[in-house]
């Protein structure tokens, strides 16, 4: 007897660039950064700790850069 398929099988984002591929989409689309795990999770298995890693790391490049005049105050 042959198995069926299960269609209904959620993929696997467990790759770092699929994951910032999925999380650039939805934050292009509107999506706030705290609302994306919740939004991948409901149609792909994440990995949640790497998933975590790229938000974190979007945000610290999306991070406005400090006037140089702040940037020279903290270094002297």
């Amino acid at each position: 007897m042959r198995l069926a398929l299960d269609e209904n099988a959620k993929r696997r984002l467990t790759e770092r660039v699929e994951i910032s591929v999925a999380v650039d989409f939805l934050i292009s689309r509107g999506f706030r950064p705290d609302d994306i795990p919740a939004q991948l999770v409901k149609f792909y298995y994440v990995d949640i700790d790497l998933l975590n890693a790229v938000l974190i790391e979007d945000r610290i490049l999306s991070a406005p850069l400090p006037a140089a005049d702040d940037a020279w105050k903290q270094v002297a």
